[in-house]
């Protein structure tokens, strides 16, 4: 209950709960730093937005936020299922050709002819690749890529993202590019992705150094 201008307690009703309820919501949503409080805090007050506009009959009102409220659950369950894959990733084999299948649903495919450049040493990087068909050459290290294996994550970490080596494509190759910038974007959105990531690319790491060390002590 209200007091009304003339100092009458008149009753407040549900819908109008519900829609400052919504607001509330909407407003925290706003404020979150994370990208799954704000999911969490969207949704909710977009389920409290269609029950206000239900019991008011307001039908732009239930029609946007059924939309919105789609979209929200859409984009949270992406996002956790982000993080329990990169959890899981975190504490898998680099080595093995779907270690990184989950970061395909935020990746670009692109499709490159064999002899194409797809970085030079000494360029700043701004991108790294998700090898899906083909082989890339390394010719600094007479290296190659293959099928499964992450190209280039390695600058994202740099203090000045630039090359260590050229990259040029041995055969026709299809891939997967993802820019440093949409990564940091999703790094930032959740911390906890972030510390997974970071673990993959350091596992990664760790195995090309345990393999080149394996490759300098065997025997010629």
């Amino acid at each position: 209950m209200r007091a009304n201008n003339s100092g009458e307690f008149v009753n407040i009703g549900v819908d109008v709960i519900l829609g400052y309820a919504a607001g509330g919501f909407g407003i925290y949503a706003f404020r979150a730093k994370t990208m799954i409080p704000l999911r969490v805090a969207a949704t909710c007050g977009c389920a409290l937005g269609l029950a206000y506009g239900a019991i008011r009959g307001a039908q732009p009102t239930i029609i946007v936020n059924v939309v919105m409220l789609a979209l929200n659950l859409w984009r949270l369950a992406e996002m956790r299922r982000l993080i329990a894959d990169s959890g899981a990733a975190a504490g898998a084999d680099p080595s093995r050709p779907e270690g990184y299948d989950w970061l395909k649903p935020f990746m670009h495919r692109v499709e490159l002819p064999a002899e194409h450049v797809l970085f030079r040493k000494g360029d700043v990087g701004a991108e790294a690749f998700l090898i899906g068909d083909g082989e890339v050459h390394i010719p600094e290290y007479d290296a190659v890529v293959r099928p499964g294996d992450l190209l280039g994550e390695i600058g994202l970490l740099a203090t000045d993202n630039k090359r260590s080596a050229t990259a040029v494509c041995r055969t026709p190759v299809r891939a997967w590019r993802v820019s440093y910038y949409e990564l940091k974007e999703l790094c930032l959105q959740n911390p906890q992705f972030c510390l997974h990531l970071a673990t993959v690319i350091v596992r990664r790491y760790e195995h090309n150094l345990r393999h080149a060390h394996r490759e300098v002590e065997a025997p010629a």
